[in-house]
């Protein structure tokens, strides 16, 4: 797979633009010049590097140089297309070796494993014995070393051949050579009729009709006379299909590239057979207007609903968690303050002013720098945040610590004036239109999802008073309307989203750096199939396909793709996300302690199990890095109870070091019940 990458990347780097690249089980690399796709073989593994460089940048040589309706052109022209295809391949290897240097050595040293191998049928054959446009072949990819010769004529083509800068050049010097094929074809015709009347004399000279010496088979022919006649016609008849056939055959080979053919046939033995093909999927352009639920729809909903039951929010809760969490959100707001104060000093340059210091006079014979000088401290990195809440029905037992954790989440970028944005990704709301648009050939299959804007750096105070009231009375079962229901888990079509939304949401605020939260305590649901075109009864339709093989999934916008199985798409998407966004990407998946241990071993953490689910158990986190997030936190669900702290307690008659310890015991406790806020912290700022 690293090969497949590498290569895709090469064939994007040397064609200087995000072509699409596509690797599948077809019997030759090619280039649609219309729709800028170039396809690649499944090449042997065990083949050299350089043949596989070689095979790239001749195909990278077409899609930057054979205009897109030079085949068209040359049909519609007439021009034999055998010859077209010898002389446009030596144009654009020589103009791909022009502009690369560094590719020279596996076009030589590529052709020559092709040669090697008698990948053009030369094995045991004089090269000088064979065809005009062979030899050119030959010459042009395997050099001059071959010993092959041509004459004066030849000479002038061949290097009218080498001069051709244009397709257009092209296109005259194939007029050209076929011309002069034509000639050379006409002089060994004549040549071979010449042959046959000569042959034709032989047999009427034969003597048969004044042989005296008859077999008795003859004797017995002789009986019949009009047979023997018919048997003599037929036998001339015969040969002189033989020689008309002979004839044809050898005007066909006059102009067409036998060597060529030869190698479009032999090309399979570089596949690869063993393994399993590739098939692309393509991430829709998702409409995100469409998609999300904006806070001021969803909390009016939610009002009205409210009042038909006659039932209200009570402020409370709400103001309860506030107050809790004053202390934390504090200590968080001045250590975010702390540290990008630091990356500021951290940047920051000294600068002469133009003034002088009249300290420094006194000093003027040995010391050039009398000038005062200003301390210049670039402005602080504007920060934003973005965060997707699961909304599905595994969330319901941890749904209410969550809320309250992302509550002091956006406490604090209130406090210290981030904006933000919160989304809730769920299946349940009812309004998927946007998913219309998606279904096209060749795009992934999405779930329904949708995004509920349920809290907003936009809010007005009250506004954003009543949402945290609400959200927390909805982490009650009994206290949740139908269109806030709990569903699936859509995380992938989030990350899709966000691909979108972090763009503009950076825009909007003019942000330097955005750092994007998903919390939830699942895996999504996968996407393995594609959208495909199927004939049924007489009519096409598109439909949902799970094609066999490894999917690629591909952003059609800036061409990025990753190789994915059904388990790490997340991660591919993740991945994918971070390179279109330029975001920090943070993690956290809350989940039972019993389920640790199937995560590790999800996404093939080295380590012992058992000690790992020991320290688990004990710091209520662990942190991984290998699952497509900048960091990934697994948090203990029974360790995120906000409510539970314990007070500032010290024995009786303590000594200095027991009140240190009780202290930061119990502040470490306070922190450890917060650890999405303790974590959190250090990543954004």
């Amino acid at each position: 797979m690293e090969l497949v990458q590498a290569k895709s990347l090469l064939a994007k780097l040397m064609a200087t633009e995000n072509i699409i690249v596509e690797q599948k089980k077809v019997e030759t690399a090619s280039f649609d010049v219309k729709n800028r796709i170039l396809t690649l073989p499944l090449l042997d593994k065990n083949i050299s590097g350089y043949l596989y460089d070689l095979l790239v940048s001749h195909e990278v040589g077409h899609a930057l140089y054979t205009p897109e309706d030079g085949i068209t052109k040359a049909v519609d022209l007439g021009l034999n297309m055998s010859i077209m295809n010898v002389l446009e391949d030596s144009r654009i290897e020589r103009k791909i070796k022009n502009k690369y240097p560094g590719v020279r050595i596996s076009f030589v040293r590529g052709y020559k494993e092709l040669i090697d191998r008698d990948f053009f049928g030369t094995k045991d054959v004089d090269l000088n014995e064979l065809n005009f446009i062979d030899r050119v072949n030959l010459y042009t990819k395997g050099g001059p070393t071959q010993g092959i010769q041509f004459n004066s004529e030849e000479m002038a083509l061949l290097n009218a051949i080498e001069s051709t800068v244009t397709y257009d050049d092209v296109i005259e010097v194939a007029k050209k050579l076929t011309s002069y094929l034509e000639q050379e074809r006409e002089k060994k015709k004549i040549m071979l009729e010449d042959s046959e009347e000569e042959d034709g004399e032989d047999i009427d000279n034969l003597g048969y009709e004044d042989s005296e010496e008859i077999s008795q088979d003859d004797a017995d022919a002789s009986q019949q006379p009009e047979e023997t006649e018919a048997l003599e016609d037929k036998r001339l008849s015969d040969k002189n299909q033989e020689s008309n056939s002979n004839s044809g055959a050898k005007e066909g080979k006059e102009t067409e590239a036998k060597t060529d053919r030869t190698f479009q046939e032999n090309q399979k033995k570089l596949y690869e057979t063993s393994g399993g093909s590739y098939y692309y999927a393509d991430i829709p352009d998702v409409d995100i207007n469409k998609m999300i639920v904006p806070y001021k729809e969803i909390w009016n909903k939610y009002k009205k609903t409210c009042e038909a039951y006659n039932y209200m929010n009570d402020d409370a809760e709400y103001n309860k968690v506030r107050s809790d969490s004053t202390k934390v959100v504090s200590y968080l707001a001045k250590e975010f303050e702390l540290r990008k104060n630091a990356d500021q000093m951290k940047r920051a340059s000294i600068a002469k002013t133009g003034e002088l210091n009249l300290s420094k006079i006194y000093s003027y014979k040995f010391n050039e720098d009398l000038f005062k000088k200003a301390t210049i401290i670039p402005n602080g990195k504007s920060h934003g945040i973005v965060m997707f809440l699961d909304w599905s029905g595994s969330m319901s037992d941890n749904l209410d610590n969550t809320i309250k954790q992302l509550i002091n989440l956006t406490l604090f970028c209130r406090k210290v004036l981030i904006p933000f944005e919160v989304y809730a990704f769920s299946s349940e709301y009812g309004q998927n239109e946007w998913m219309v648009e998606t279904k096209k050939i060749g795009n992934m299959v999405l779930h329904k999802c949708n995004l509920l804007n349920i809290l907003s750096s936009k809010m007005s105070a009250s506004e954003f008073k009543f949402a945290c009231s609400s959200l927390l009375h909805c982490a009650s079962l009994y206290r949740r309307p139908d269109f806030l229901a709990l569903g699936g888990t859509p995380l992938n079509e989030a990350i899709i989203a966000a691909m979108k939304i972090i763009p503009e949401f950076k825009k909007q605020y003019k942000l330097q750096i955005v750092n994007t939260i998903f919390l939830t305590d699942g895996e999504a649901h996968p996407t393995p199939m594609t959208y495909q075109e199927y004939e049924s009864f007489g009519k096409s339709t598109v439909a949902e396909k799970s094609s066999p093989g490894t999917m690629v999934i591909r952003h059609k916008k800036t061409m990025l793709q990753e190789i994915v199985d059904s388990r790490s798409q997340t991660s591919a998407l993740l991945k994918l996300c971070k390179q279109i966004t330029g975001c920090n990407i943070v993690g956290f998946y809350i989940l039972n302690g019993r389920d640790f241990k199937n995560v590790l071993y999800r996404y093939k953490v080295p380590v012992d199990y058992d000690l790992a689910r020991a320290e688990f158990r004990k710091n209520n986190y662990r942190i991984l890095t290998s699952a497509g997030y900048d960091e990934y936190y697994l948090i203990r669900a029974e360790g995120m109870d906000t409510d539970d702290d314990e007070g500032f307690v010290v024995k009786e008659n303590a000594t200095t070091r027991g009140l240190v310890s009780a202290f930061s015991k119990y502040t470490s406790g306070r922190l450890m019940n917060r650890v999405v806020l303790n974590r959190f912290i250090g990543v954004i700022s």
